[in-house]
């Protein structure tokens, strides 16, 4: 097994802040009316690239397309919405088979994605799990082609180990796990924050690396010799990450409310609503 640790800094956001923004998103989607298929903001403009296909909106079970432009098949589901217990969607992505001028070939494929939050009212844990895969034309996954992951962040655990509290549960249990599940190999990120003098985060990260099945002896060998190539990879990917999120999430999360709701909004309508 490769044990491998990086830290990285994040600019910090207050827990009010994040629980605002969580509100927010979802009174912008609760907002929105319906014209047949058609997706309509309050202001009377259509949603671009979004159309309820069955169901009542945002009541669990109604379906939507929505159009990504790379012919893509992108569906969404609602699982769940009630804003006191949990909130969820499953979205599901089609890629067909395309064929090049030169005669090379590329597979099908399928991604699965399945997000709850728990709950609006009051956040304390987001779950993620991804299933996703090359696949036959019958739809099968193709043998080594596949990959799942799932993974929770623990607001609840985050929020105390950020103000030095003692965890609460079962001991040592990460703020953020994820585990990815591969037919070779298996890999889990683990993630905890702590206060800086400065007032940013530092998140140390986790990240075990190993073999499956009768495939871990053989993968012993390669984890071991590419450990130090593995480790700058993940760090650069781990950095890069930290820096979105300091350039792109973290100030949307600090946004006054009313601002926040119009540019989610026009986003929402960015194909239809004039500058």
């Amino acid at each position: 097994m490769a044990r491998l640790r990086h830290t990285i800094v994040l600019t910090s956001v207050s827990r009010p802040h994040v629980e605002r923004a969580l509100g927010v998103a979802h009174d912008v989607l609760e907002s929105l009316g319906t014209r047949g298929s058609t997706l309509l903001a309050e202001d009377g403009h259509p949603v671009a690239g979004v159309e309820l296909r069955s169901g009542e909106h945002l009541r669990p079970g109604a379906r939507y397309a929505l159009v990504d432009g790379h012919e893509q098949a992108v569906e969404a589901e609602v699982l769940a919405w009630d804003r006191a217990r949990e909130t969820g969607a499953r979205f599901e992505v089609t890629h067909p088979a395309y064929t090049f001028p030169d005669g090379a070939e590329t597979s099908s494929g399928r991604v699965v994605s399945v997000v709850r939050l728990h709950s609006a009212d009051r956040p304390e844990r987001l779950d993620l799990a991804v299933d996703a895969a090359l696949t036959r034309a019958d739809g099968r996954r193709r043998r080594l082609r596949w990959f799942t992951l799932n993974g929770t962040l623990d607001l609840a655990r985050w929020w105390q180990a950020l103000e030095g509290a003692a965890r609460f549960g079962a001991p040592g249990r990460p703020a953020f796990s994820l585990r990815m599940r591969h037919p070779v190999l298996r890999a889990a990120f683990e993630a905890n924050p702590r206060e800086a003098a400065d007032g940013t985060w530092r998140v140390e990260v986790v990240t075990m690396l190993c073999g499956r099945g009768l495939a871990r002896p053989v993968a012993a060998v390669p984890l071991l010799v590419t450990r130090r190539m593995m480790h700058r990879a993940i760090g650069q990917a781990l950095d890069r990450l930290a820096d979105n999120w300091r350039t792109h999430v973290a100030p949307e999360l600090n946004r006054e409310p009313e601002e926040l709701r119009r540019e989610l909004t026009e986003l929402l309508c960015r194909a239809t609503v004039k500058e």
